[in-house]
């Protein structure tokens, strides 16, 4: 269980989980959507794995946007939200700890953030993302509106199939998005045949989550893969143990 670990160094741990998925499921030439990508932290990951490889990112808040642009040329870049629909929305960017913006408020670990409320487009990715795209991994970090983000992406992740890495952190989360956790598992599991794992679970080919399970874990954790294939059925470069 990880819920008595704070809450940054928690954040520290999946980073690194994340980039340890990265690395074994990126050939050279991998291609990668990082949704939400902030300042390019895991996008310089994606970048480094596959090098030869087409990637892809959406950040909504602007300055953010264009250090990505400046910092990953090669890098197509949506200044956006991610979201079911298209068009234009308010967004939550959170002055004081940017990397809890959002299209809608969230609860936030401290009680005195600055929130400031800016419009923002916001794309459908299966309208953007040109058809034949390849896609090998996906990363979704938007701080409770991944059904909204991943509702928009449905069809280029039927055709596509990459391994999804996800923040998630339950109903509460999502409660002013007016989607819940059954709408998150209904959406991958049910209609898009992915399998959920924790993220150390899948980096250690262990089973992947029952609908029991996956809820068990949301009382502990906020990250998760979604794979169609079993994590042993992977080539898998090195080992990891997590701790």
């Amino acid at each position: 269980m990880t819920s008595h670990i704070p809450v940054q160094e928690l954040n520290d741990w999946y980073d690194r989980l994340t980039v340890e998925i990265i690395e074994r499921v990126c050939e050279p030439d991998s291609c990668c959507l990082d949704i939400g990508a902030g300042g390019g932290e895991i996008l310089t990951h994606m970048r480094r794995a596959a090098p030869r490889g087409r990637h892809l990112a959406v950040e909504p808040l602007p300055h953010y946007a264009e250090q990505l642009r400046g910092d990953f040329p090669e890098v197509t870049v949506w200044q956006a939200a991610a979201a079911a629909t298209a068009g234009r929305d308010s967004f939550v960017h959170v002055v004081s700890n940017p990397g809890y913006s959002g299209l809608r408020r969230r609860p936030y670990d401290r009680a005195d953030e600055t929130l400031v409320e800016i419009a923002v487009d916001t794309v459908r990715l299966d309208d953007v993302v040109p058809d034949g795209t390849r896609l090998d991994l996906v990363k979704v970090d938007v701080e409770g509106g991944e059904v909204g983000a991943l509702r928009g992406a449905a069809e280029l992740l039927r055709r596509q199939r990459p391994v999804v890495v996800f923040e998630h952190g339950g109903d509460h989360a999502m409660r002013d998005y007016g989607t819940t956790s059954d709408d998150l598992w209904a959406l991958l599991v049910d209609d898009l045949g992915y399998t959920l794992y924790t993220l150390s679970a899948w980096l250690a080919a262990e089973p992947g989550l029952d609908r029991a399970a996956f809820a068990d874990e949301l009382r502990a954790q906020w990250y998760f893969v979604a794979d169609h294939e079993p994590p042993s059925a992977r080539s898998l470069r090195g080992e990891v143990t997590p701790s």
